[in-house]
């Protein structure tokens, strides 16, 4: 007799302006039963204590979800059932643009922005037939969160992977904003620093990543916007001092792996020293005592292999 197979509720939660203000969501799947059934009955814009779905001390606010085939929650729609309205954009539905071949030759475009579609999507209120909720963090009990020690944070589910998150996204300038380019073939500093065992997936890359998102939130909430905000994407146009420099430091990371000058057999040595460099760059242009940093190219010629 084979088992039913048993469908996760996911969990998607953001962190707005009324918690770290990153804009970051992280998910979870909720498999347990009786998780799932107190989510069953609420609606949108509903407070959800965190202590009843295994997030203590924290406090949500539903703001959005979909059910098993992808249709939205709406607000406003009474109930959890299927209905069928006149949606002019998101959620479920974004209205697009596209090219219309003229006949007398060339193209038009047709913006379909403001023009109204008939549309699936569910009520507002949430039952068995939901598959995703979205939420946001109102707040966190106890200390701030600036006050907490590393090992409090990486001990908050949550936290853990904000911590993360944060440090993926500082980490990006170096192993996905710089090209390394040989002869003909071109790759990115992080797919080159995978010949050396450093991968994104790497136990060394994720243990990196917390301990600069640790480092980050530990400087208070203004000044962690201070710094994400500029850094979230990676611009090399116009690239922010900061991006440049964490380029930098990863570029001259790869550099001394390269060369045997460095050894990664002694991990947290490894990665105490990267956060080290990171951080002091971080606090000189916070502080206003960054120099202008290393003339340093995102795209750097390295000699073909013999």
């Amino acid at each position: 007799m084979s088992s039913r197979k048993v469908t996760p509720l996911q969990l998607v939660i953001n962190d707005c302006s009324s918690f770290l203000g990153t804009g970051i969501s992280v998910k979870f799947e909720i498999e347990k039963e009786d998780i799932k059934a107190y989510f069953y009955g609420k609606k949108i814009g509903d407070i959800i204590e965190g202590d009843s779905i295994g997030f203590p001390g924290y406090k949500f606010q539903i703001r959005g979800g979909s059910d098993i085939a992808g249709f939205p929650h709406l607000k406003g729609i009474p109930g959890p059932s299927l209905k069928q309205v006149l949606k002019s954009g998101p959620p479920g539905y974004r209205p697009k643009k596209y090219k219309v071949q003229k006949k007398t030759g060339g193209y038009k475009i047709i913006n379909l922005k403001g023009v109204k579609r008939k549309k699936t999507v569910r009520g507002e209120g949430l039952s068995e037939w939901t598959r995703q909720v979205n939420m946001v963090i109102l707040e966190r009990g106890g200390r701030p969160v600036h006050e907490l020690n590393e090992k409090e944070m990486l001990n908050d589910r949550i936290l853990d992977q904000l911590c993360y998150r944060i440090g993926k996204t500082i980490l990006k300038w170096g192993f996905e904003g710089v090209i390394l380019k040989s002869g003909d073939s071109e790759t990115t500093l992080g797919k080159a620093l995978e010949e050396y065992g450093v991968k994104q997936d790497s136990d060394l890359f994720i243990k990196l990543a917390k301990k600069i998102g640790v480092n980050l939130i530990r400087l208070g909430k203004e000044n962690l916007k201070k710094i994400f905000e500029p850094l979230r994407k990676v611009s090399k146009r116009k690239p922010h001092p900061l991006g440049r420099y964490i380029a930098w430091v990863v570029y001259d990371f790869y550099t001394k792996l390269k060369e045997n000058k460095i050894s990664l057999s002694n991990e947290d040595n490894v990665i105490n020293n990267l956060v080290s460099e990171i951080m002091k760059g971080i606090n000189d242009w916070l502080n206003g005592n960054m120099k202008k940093p290393p003339k340093f190219s995102f795209k750097i010629i390295e000699s073909a292999p013999q």
